[in-house]
């Protein structure tokens, strides 16, 4: 797609394009400015080849464009024209000129789209319009001077960049450098040279096309990618959900099974009561039915039963027992654990050939309680780094040092038998950043069997002190291990 001229002082296209005597042109609000601002003695240089032009004669609004009518097409009369055919003398629409370019004894006419922009003078006739109606010519391009219409181009001044006739060349452009187009040579070496330019230029379209190609497959690939590991996270999270239910399920069975062994306890001893107070109604229904009876024989008789029921239940003890139920405490949510359970992200980048170089997550952590590191060693999650599977372990030295390790667990490159590692470590402090201990090391590993220690921290009266920063709420500690560099790889 060709590029649309620009005014060379404000770079933008053209509003009100005017044209100097020179050839070149500018907008008349920038020119107009640049007149105000340099001209002396009715007269300025032109912004592009310095040659002076003069004001005498009407000043800058002779260069200005007059307005023309749009004609309408000669050949439907119902479109406004959109080019000129210069051998019909025949203003053409868009569909006309179509029409006409397919007839036989049109095919070597001269079609130029019709563009008041570039109509320098103000037209006297219907004739002369289409003599000076000028563009991109359409079919069978002839060359002429914009100064001289009618006359045909036969000099390039390479210095002001302009094509002229002679009339130009002899007044404006005399001495400076330029090419005779009238000669086949020159003709020729400036199509060859426009030639190999667009073959380049069409080179390069292809390479574009290919990296463009390139670059959608890496976007897709992306994309894939960020969908599968999305999906990853949320298989985790359902999973931990999962097993968080069970839990919570198990807990409830518990909390359920001492809540009906109470139930019961309770039920037995409400139904001892309710049996007991149905005996002792149905008792004094009975001893009621003898007190209204005439007869004292039957009171008598009845007495002593009574009395032994009332005896009995004055001395049923009526304690409620210990009631043993199970509550929940729920616990502060450790989110720090929540995402080593999680997981972390590896950001990885590959190189131009697919190959995956470095990993901005050469950075990996572990979590460890300070209550559960005794005399011992002290294992985390294993992690991988380009295809190296590490681990972090803490040891205990003496009540007053601890001692950290890095394992390598496993490569993904069976063949590989040692290699030297550069490795950071950092214990976290939570606090202040500046606070951390750092160590670094520097050692050969060899996979599955080799680790690479630091030197002693402090351990007594900085990483177990909850004031020093290193510990949380929960007593936890961080330690933060990166890879620098992996060098001198040794295969079997």
């Amino acid at each position: 797609m060709a590029e649309k001229e620009v005014c060379s002082i404000c770079l933008n296209e053209f509003q009100q394009r005017v044209v100097l005597d020179c050839a070149h042109p500018f907008c008349f609000i920038c020119l107009e400015d640049y007149v105000n601002k340099t001209s002396t003695k009715d007269q300025f240089q032109c912004p592009l080849c310095r040659i002076f032009i003069n004001l005498s004669d009407g000043g800058l609004d002779r260069f200005k464009p007059k307005p023309i009518n749009i004609h309408q097409c000669d050949v439907c009369t119902e479109d406004t024209c959109q080019y000129c055919c210069r051998e019909c003398d025949q203003y053409l629409c868009k569909s006309c000129k179509t029409t006409h370019d397919k007839m036989k004894i049109c095919k070597d006419h001269v079609v130029s789209r019709y563009d008041e922009t570039q109509i320098y003078q103000a037209p006297t006739s219907h004739e002369t319009i289409k003599e000076k109606a000028s563009a991109s010519s359409i079919t069978n391009p002839k060359d002429f001077c914009l100064r001289h219409e009618k006359e045909t181009v036969n000099v390039y001044c390479k210095d002001c960049t302009v094509a002229v006739c002679w009339k130009c060349f002899v007044a404006d452009h005399n001495g400076h450098k330029c090419l005779d187009l009238q000669e086949d040579e020159v003709r020729q070496s400036i199509r060859h040279d426009l030639k190999s330019m667009n073959d380049e230029l069409e080179k390069q379209i292809t390479n574009f096309q290919k990296h463009y190609d390139n670059l959608n497959s890496k976007l897709i690939e992306v994309k894939n990618c960020t969908k599968t590991e999305c999906d990853k996270v949320d298989a985790q999270v359902e999973k931990i959900c999962s097993e968080f239910h069970k839990i919570g399920e198990n807990i409830k069975k518990e909390m359920q099974k001492t809540g009906e062994e109470e139930e019961s306890k309770f039920r037995k001893l409400m139904e001892d009561i309710k049996r007991l107070t149905e005996d002792l109604k149905a008792s004094v229904k009975y001893s009621v039915n003898v007190l209204e009876d005439s007869s004292v024989v039957q009171v008598l008789q009845r007495i002593p039963k009574v009395r032994q029921e009332k005896d009995e239940s004055c001395c049923r003890k009526l304690d409620i027992p210990d009631v043993r139920y199970s509550t929940f405490q729920v616990a502060e949510i450790d989110k720090t654990l929540l995402t080593n359970q999680l997981g972390k992200i590896v950001s990885c980048h590959q190189n131009m050939i697919g190959k995956v170089v470095s990993c901005h997550q050469n950075m990996f952590e572990d979590v460890f309680n300070v209550d559960t590191i005794g005399y011992g060693w002290c294992y985390g999650k294993q992690h991988v780094v380009s295809g190296f599977t590490w681990s972090i372990y803490v040891y205990k030295l003496g009540p007053s040092s601890l001692l950290v390790r890095l394992n390598l667990d496993d490569v993904e490159d069976k063949s590989i038998t040692s290699c030297n590692v550069d490795v950071t470590y950092k214990v976290i402090n939570k606090t202040d950043d500046r606070q951390s201990v750092v160590k670094q090391c520097n050692w050969t590993v060899r996979p599955g069997r080799s680790y690479c220690f630091t030197d002693p921290i402090d351990w007594e009266s900085r990483l177990s002190n909850p004031g020093r920063g290193f510990i949380d709420d929960h007593r936890n500690f961080t330690i933060q291990a990166t890879i620098n560099d992996i060098t001198d790889i040794k295969r079997r």
